[in-house]
């Protein structure tokens, strides 16, 4: 495997990470449309969903970058320059390392939304047995913690889905 062939999967694993951020942020910009029910609070929603709006574009933006156009950044980066040996001794192909990474990003992403999720749970009917609380809690954190365990499942079950479609565009 040559320096570019490396420097191209780690670039595209970055950008499958970011993938996982992607996905988290669609859900916080559903949260923040729940915020829109109160009417005295609503410049306050409207710049925070055009934060978050932006925020998601320049994440596309970049993730779109890392996978569909690594050539260019390694071009740009000049990342090649520096290494004593052209060829890297790494005897795995690329969609066997690219499945790895999905796999330990869904993974990951699963051990810290499970707790999480539990915790939302306990917090919600907590809150939904005291008296004096809120008489509707918010589920807006669960439905979040659920939609990234949703995510996480999603990413280690249909990995070879995502490793043909970033595969399918190198081939290009």
């Amino acid at each position: 495997m040559t320096s570019r062939s490396l420097f191209n999967i780690i670039l595209k694993i970055l950008g499958i990470f970011i993938i996982k951020d992607l996905l988290e942020a669609i859900a916080q910009i559903f949260v923040v449309f729940s915020l829109f029910d109160k009417p005295n609070a609503m410049p306050e929603e409207f710049w925070t969903l055009l934060a978050t709006i932006a925020v998601f574009l320049v994440e596309v933006f970049i993730c779109y970058i890392l996978i569909f156009k690594t050539e260019w950044v390694i071009r740009v980066l000049k990342l090649e320059r520096g290494f004593d040996q052209e060829i890297v001794p790494l005897n795995m192909h690329r969609s066997t390392i690219l499945s790895i990474s999905i796999i330990v990003i869904g993974g990951w992403l699963l051990a810290n939304e499970i707790p999480n999720f539990c915790r939302q749970l306990f917090v919600y009917f907590q809150e939904k047995r005291m008296d004096n609380a809120r008489p509707h809690p918010s589920i807006q954190y669960i439905v979040v913690s659920g939609v990234k365990i949703v995510i996480g499942i999603l990413l280690i079950a249909e990995q070879r889905l995502f490793v043909n479609l970033i595969e399918l565009q190198r081939k290009k």
